[in-house]
């Protein structure tokens, strides 16, 4: 057989078994990820290639960051839905979900969100979100209040607490149940609004954070991207800090409550997956974390001059030695 015939015979059998089945290459879904920071990737390309979605091959995945800056994410959710071809919209975080849900009323959206969906008005109900949303919910308000319980263990004649936060549009509505919490638990309680991460060594001088006994950080997805600066700032105070994840304790933090963040990414990509199938977002519930981890950060304490109570130490999932 001549080469030109050979070559066209090895095509023409590669091709035969699709034909045969009448199977067309799977195509190329799009998503973008919509988020207030640059953010990690490698745990959610892991989820993704655990349920078969290989970029390059089946999907293709792109990045919308906000760099920080929260209010530029409506122009950057107006850019994507112009953009058009977008088969879903991952949005992490309160704002970024309601600037997507403002942005498109069609293309499905599945967001991951530290307070209540239906209290914000970015869901009609739990069970039936409604519209083109769905996503999972942590409901920071309840885990607020658990972290200014734990707060209040490690620092029982604490007086002045300061809770700090950035300025999220509307995403830290939680700062309520906060300030309640304290109220309950004799804290005078402060709120330390982060306008621009650009200023941290300002807003968390020495200067300020002397007024203070102690310190807690409700979910931010602004601040933990800045994790490695506001741990050093808090750590000259050498006062208590409670934080809302465990890689705040794992990188030096006293303490961490929070939902499991490797269980909330999988869950996030189970219900992108659903969607991608076929599924109305706004038939597929919201769901809650089932998780939570407290982490204790031992040889911080120690450091501090800090004695924890027995009983605290044997109600952590992991302690830091």
């Amino acid at each position: 057989m001549k080469r030109r015939k050979f070559i066209a015979a090895l095509g023409a059998a590669a091709a035969w078994p699709l034909a045969a089945n009448g199977q067309t290459p799977a195509r190329l879904v799009h998503v973008v990820l919509l988020s207030p920071v640059e953010p990690s990737l490698v745990s959610l390309r892991k989820n993704l290639q655990d349920l078969g979605y290989v970029e390059g091959r089946n999907i293709r995945l792109d990045v919308r960051s906000a760099g920080g800056q929260i209010d530029r994410l409506p122009g950057l959710a107006e850019a994507v839905v112009r953009e058009g071809g977008i088969d879903a919209i991952l949005a992490q975080s309160f704002p970024a979900a309601i600037a997507a849900c403002t942005a498109t009323q069609t293309i499905p959206i599945v967001a991951t969100v530290g307070i209540d969906p239906v209290a914000s008005g970015l869901a009609d109900s739990l069970a039936h979100p409604g519209h083109n949303v769905t996503g999972i919910a942590i409901f920071a308000e309840e885990m607020d209040t658990k972290l200014v319980e734990l707060l209040r263990e490690i620092a029982p004649r604490a007086v002045r607490l300061a809770a700090v936060a950035a300025i999220t549009g509307g995403g830290n509505l939680s700062l309520g149940a906060i300030q309640e919490a304290g109220r309950k638990l004799d804290f005078d309680v402060e709120i330390i609004k982060i306008a621009d991460p650009a200023d941290l060594a300002t807003a968390l001088s020495p200067e300020v954070l002397t007024r203070f006994d102690a310190f807690m950080f409700p979910p931010d997805v602004v601040l933990s991207s800045y994790k490695a600066e506001v741990l050093k700032l808090i750590g000259l105070s050498n006062k208590p800090a409670v934080f809302p994840s465990s890689d705040w304790a794992e990188s030096g933090g006293l303490l961490s409550f929070g939902p499991d963040l490797a269980e909330v990414g999988r869950h996030s990509i189970f219900q992108l997956d659903r969607v991608l199938k076929g599924e109305k977002p706004g038939d597929l519930p919201f769901e809650r974390p089932t998780k939570f981890t407290l982490i204790i950060n031992l040889h911080t304490a120690r450091a501090m001059g800090i004695e924890l109570p027995p009983t605290l130490l044997v109600r952590a999932e992991k302690v830091i030695d």
